[in-house]
């Protein structure tokens, strides 16, 4: 899927139906905004450079 091409609507229907999982008609626009948002997230992250020589950490410390 290419970065210009997402049908919120159409991926939200897909999964929602994949999971077996009713969404009620007026919690339909507030799950379309957050699939925007979070691909919106998403997208900021894949875009982030890294060289291909990094690895990822061994153990996570915060």
């Amino acid at each position: 899927m290419s970065k210009d091409t997402f049908d919120a609507e159409a991926f939200m229907e897909a999964t929602a139906a994949a999971m077996n999982l009713t969404i009620a008609p007026e919690w339909k626009p507030n799950v379309l905004d957050n699939l925007i948002r979070s691909r919106q997230i998403a997208l900021a992250v894949l875009d982030f450079p890294l060289p291909d020589t990094i690895e990822p950490a061994s153990v996570f410390k915060p």
